[in-house]
């Protein structure tokens, strides 16, 4: 599955699939990279921050939080 590219793919993709707390409720089979997301605020994808950081120092906001 091709990266996440905005927030209206975003919450898309939410509609479809089964939040990462969850998941070992429905699916038993490991997480093999394809989209994943988690309920709690606080929790950031790792994938995720790092797409993010890679487009700002691409960008030339090169500010890491």
């Amino acid at each position: 599955m091709s990266p996440v590219h905005d927030a209206e793919d975003e919450a898309f993709l939410r509609q479809l699939v089964i939040p990462e707390e969850d998941r070992a409720k429905y699916i038993s089979h490991p997480w093999t990279g394809e989209y994943r997301w988690f309920q709690s605020p606080n929790v950031v994808c790792l994938e995720q921050y790092r797409r993010q950081r890679q487009q700002r120092a691409v960008s030339g906001n090169s500010k890491t939080p």
